[in-house]
């Protein structure tokens, strides 16, 4: 097994070694619970699944951290406008962001610590910070980071200090522009905790270096997010973290790209914002996920309702073959466990399928060995090959596991999706069960014409009729 991921801080695919032999610690910068989590964040999560499913797969026991920011400026200014108090919104998001990521179908994280539930490692990494003469504390209560003390800030985002601009917080008794908050001395109204400085609350940052070191400790193998989070939040992770223990944070450095709706980014900010609710609404979420893994995890993707429909419509073809499958062997077959699902694979399509993903998590090069295979199974099921076809069933269950595609009973996600197109198209099931025994009732006349005028009033509405052996089905187009 050869692991290579693309490493952010060396700009090069680099090799995953485990330190310990057999297991992986991967810490994921996980969401500010302000409001309701969006597109760009579910790209991050299941890129974090599919890294860590793929991992466990080949037989690697993966420890996996994602944390929650629970006390922020956003969080303080959010509350402030809904009325209700900064604890109490960040539990309600909590439980909406519980619900996006179940509804994704990621594996939930063996740890996820919340931001407040650390303050007391949090206030002791900056008291070490302090003594050593990295930090410093100012009038107000608050504590700075010197960033000219840590040479090798900028790493990271390959930035040169003095190219950079100042640091978020405006404070004129901050030493220099740039240096960063590790501690922010409490203002009226807001929550505070105490420390040695006085009445405050945590930085950004300080959270996730407490929070990874204390679950993992220091170094651990991979650290990853959404490649905004570069610099700052990753590059003043890097600098407090190694500043404290004088040795490496994280060996291998993994960020998604973004996601983009034209030419710009998608943010809350702009406005151009979809809420994983909202696809909900439109689309499966094996639909959402086809879309994310088609294109590699590092590349930015351009994010349409279009797109995302098309997505739709070939994760639909995908589970056809499946169904077809299932049909012919009585049922499908078990799930297999994530866990050594790939560890030794037995043939050669999932010997390709592991090189593919080795490389750097290339699941958009998998996924075309996928529906080359879906293609096969079509193939083998049309002559009739039952052995076979049952061998690429097998095949597929291992694919499953691994990607968290195709994870559902194929006849009951295609039932479902057929209802839901349905509904879209503003016709009941008694009228379209209605106009295709008009149809068949017109072929048998051998009026051929009406037949096809049928047939194309349905499409224009949505509905697309295929005849088979069992008789005319319809789903939605």
């Amino acid at each position: 097994m050869a692991v290579v991921l693309t490493n952010t801080l060396s700009g090069r695919k680099e090799a995953l070694v485990p330190r310990e032999a057999g297991r992986v610690r991967l810490y994921w910068c996980g969401v500010t619970v302000y409001s309701r989590s969006h597109v760009g964040h579910a790209r991050a999560l299941v890129t974090a699944d599919v890294l860590c499913r793929y991992l466990r797969a080949r037989g690697l026991a993966v420890t996996f951290v994602r944390n929650f920011t629970d006390i922020d400026d956003k969080i303080i200014r959010r509350a402030a406008e809904v009325g209700i108090p900064a604890a109490e919104l960040a539990e309600r998001e909590i439980r909406a962001f519980a619900e996006d990521v179940a509804w994704l179908r990621c594996l939930p994280p063996t740890h996820e610590p919340r931001a407040t539930e650390h303050i007391p490692a949090m206030l002791a990494l900056i008291e070490q910070l302090v003594a050593a003469g990295f930090a410093y504390a100012v009038p107000d209560g608050s504590v700075y980071f010197r960033v000219r003390r840590f040479p090798a800030y900028g790493k990271l985002s390959h930035r040169r200090l003095d190219d950079m601009e100042a640091g978020e917080e405006i404070d004129a008794a901050k030493e220099d522009a740039r240096d960063f908050a590790l501690w922010k001395g409490a203002k009226p109204g807001e929550p505070w905790w105490s420390s040695p400085w006085g009445r405050g609350r945590p930085g950004w940052h300080i959270e996730c270096s407490a929070m990874a070191t204390g679950y993992l400790g220091q170094p651990f193998e991979i650290h990853g997010g959404g490649s905004d989070l570069v610099f700052p939040h990753h590059e003043n992770e890097i600098a407090q973290s190694e500043a404290a223990a004088g040795v490496p944070f994280a060996d291998l450095w993994v960020h998604n790209g973004m996601i983009t709706t034209g030419a710009e980014k998608m943010s809350k900010s702009l406005g151009n914002i979809l809420s994983i609710g909202e696809v909900a609404a439109q689309a499966p979420a094996e639909a959402l996920r086809l879309l994310f893994l088609g294109t590699h995890y590092r590349t930015p993707l351009d994010f349409s309702p279009a797109r995302l429909e098309e997505s739709g419509r070939a994760l639909g073809r995908l589970y056809e073959a499946l169904a077809r499958a299932d049909e012919v062997a009585g049922g499908p077959p078990p799930a297999l466990p994530v866990d050594g699902a790939l560890a030794e694979p037995p043939t050669p399509f999932l010997t390709e399928l592991c090189a593919a993903m080795d490389d750097d998590l290339n699941a958009a090069r998998a996924l075309g060995l996928v529906f080359d295979r879906m293609r096969e199974l079509n193939r083998v099921l049309d002559a009739g090959d039952r052995a076979a076809a049952s061998a690429i069933r097998r095949e597929l269950a291992a694919v499953a596991a691994t990607t968290g595609l195709l994870t559902e009973v194929p006849a009951t996600f295609l039932e479902t999706a057929r209802r839901r197109g349905q509904e879209r198209t503003g016709l009941s099931v008694a009228e379209i069960d209605a106009a295709i025994a008009a149809r068949n009732d017109a072929r048998r006349r051998k009026d051929f014409r009406e037949a096809d005028a049928i047939r194309e009033r349905l499409r224009e509405q949505g509905i697309l009729l295929e005849d088979t052996p069992s008789g005319t089905m319809w789903k939605a187009g």
